[in-house]
């Protein structure tokens, strides 16, 4: 009885791994035929005019608008280089000391070459503008 219940499970394991190698020589066969690639298009948005630019950080159709004040130029440039705008506007607002965390971490760790003189006034205008106080809900 012994003998026959390991004959059984052999024959089984032995039935599995056949199936298996058929099923990987079927899967490769399928693969290696004819490889299908294929190719992804995107369209570029039109142009509201033949000379119209737009920062390439920045979706052409959505406009941020940043609160006037000194300093929003440099926000405007320094900051869209790399990322959209929104992440100013539409985030909770933090404190002018977590501004000054967030400008020093994009200049040192994420190498924004920002001067110093340019930072400050950076960290001056969203210190003034994008914290809890200043931000009108």
């Amino acid at each position: 009885m012994r003998n026959r219940k390991w004959v059984l499970i052999s024959a089984i394991g032995l039935l599995s791994v056949l199936i298996g190698q058929g099923i990987y020589a079927d899967f490769r066969s399928e693969n290696n035929d004819s490889p299908v690639t294929e190719t992804i298009h995107q369209s570029i948005p039109p142009a509201t005019s033949s000379n119209a630019t737009f920062n390439a950080a920045q979706n052409p159709g959505q406009q941020i608008e940043l609160v006037p004040g000194a300093g929003k130029d440099e926000v405007e440039y320094n900051c869209g280089l790399c990322h959209s705008l929104s992440y100013i506007t539409m985030r909770p607002p933090i404190s002018a000391q977590s501004w000054a965390r967030e400008v020093n971490l994009m200049r040192g760790f994420y190498g924004a070459s920002i001067s110093d003189g340019t930072a400050q006034k950076i960290i001056q205008y969203l210190g003034s503008h994008y914290t809890p106080e200043t931000v009108k809900r």
